[in-house]
């Protein structure tokens, strides 16, 4: 019987995520696509010169498409942002409130604060802030930036640092 559970379950983990060495290698449009859509993402719409990928999307011409995960790309100004939810799949399916540390944000933040240099805080346009630090690894110019707000956890790219 467990091993029944397993087999139906397991299927459930083995999407593909984004990581921290993904973040590290965006340095233009083109890095961008071939990250979001190697790892399933799907697109969605590009409005003023910034393009929407997410992953497993639900169409809803009435109120605006549904995803737990985005990702855009802004082509003016050369940034990118991820957006993902923080629950687990255990979470959405069982309804239960546990430990979301292995979500892909927190994954990757880890990575961040582990391998790369704090730089500051960083307020965006929107009265936004965000910790931002200072890889060497990236390929990007400039500093990531992360936070979270409503259960979601936003990293940004800030390219005038």
């Amino acid at each position: 019987m467990r091993l029944l559970f397993i087999l139906l379950v397991f299927p459930l983990f083995t999407f593909s995520q984004i990581t921290y060495k993904n973040v590290m290698s965006i340095n233009s449009e083109k890095t961008f696509k071939k990250v979001v859509i190697e790892n399933g993402y799907e697109f969605d719409s590009t409005d003023n010169d910034v393009i929407w990928y997410g992953w497993n999307i639900t169409k809803d011409s009435i109120n605006g498409n549904k995803s737990k995960k985005w990702a855009t790309y802004n082509k003016t100004t050369n940034t990118f942002i991820f957006q993902f939810s923080r629950t687990n799949v255990v979470d959405d399916f069982f309804g239960s409130d546990s430990d979301n540390s292995e979500n892909e944000y927190d994954l990757i933040v880890e990575d961040i604060k582990d391998k790369c240099t704090y730089f500051d805080v960083i307020t965006d346009n929107d009265d936004v802030s965000y910790v931002t630090y200072s890889c060497s690894e990236s390929l990007y110019k400039g500093k990531i930036g992360f936070m979270v707000s409503g259960g979601t956890g936003l990293i940004m790219h800030f390219p005038e640092y």
